[in-house]
């Protein structure tokens, strides 16, 4: 993982294109402009792992460019769960929820990520206020649907296990 300047950063992502990422959007140029000041920009090759196993939660990501693979650890065995593309956030559930990972995150495409620290996120909150509220809403509208998503699989699972009641 290779951290990016500011220079490259703000060259690479100018405003207008993170208006487009949905964790950012209908968020103030200033609070936007903080969080790439303060956050890490991380340009990541394939295979680089983001977090693993165990590791503390004390820090998310959000996708700037790439795919993150995420793979649910069942005793010594890694299961794919999904991949989180440009815009999406990895790994917000287990710093809000004070838990330890208990996956691991591993880039699959050339990738770019804001790290965003427990510590950042507070200052966000205390800052920016207004835009912490929206950010949040951003959060909370993606995990969401990934918790439609979810249903949709243990819908599928219990059908396929006979557990379908016809009503």
């Amino acid at each position: 993982m290779l951290q990016l300047s500011d220079s490259q950063v703000f060259n690479r992502y100018p405003h207008e294109t993170c208006r487009e990422l949905s964790m950012f959007g209908a968020l103030s140029r200033d609070s936007v402009d903080f969080l790439f000041s303060q956050g890490k920009v991380l340009d990541c090759s394939p295979d680089t792992v983001l977090f693993e196993r165990g590791e503390r939660s004390d820090q998310f990501y959000i996708l700037l460019s790439g795919r993150v693979a995420y793979y649910r650890c069942d005793g010594d065995a890694q299961v794919y769960i999904r991949s989180f593309k440009s815009g999406e956030q990895i790994g917000f559930s287990g710093m809000i929820g004070l838990q330890n990972r208990v996956g691991m995150g591993v880039v699959e495409q050339h990738t770019t990520v804001l790290e965003i620290s427990c510590e950042l996120f507070h200052q966000v909150c205390d800052r920016f206020p207004a835009d912490f509220v929206i950010f949040l809403i951003n959060m909370t509208r993606e995990m969401s649907r990934e918790i439609t998503d979810l249903d949709a699989i243990c819908s599928r699972l219990n059908t396929q296990t006979q557990h379908a009641v016809t009503v």
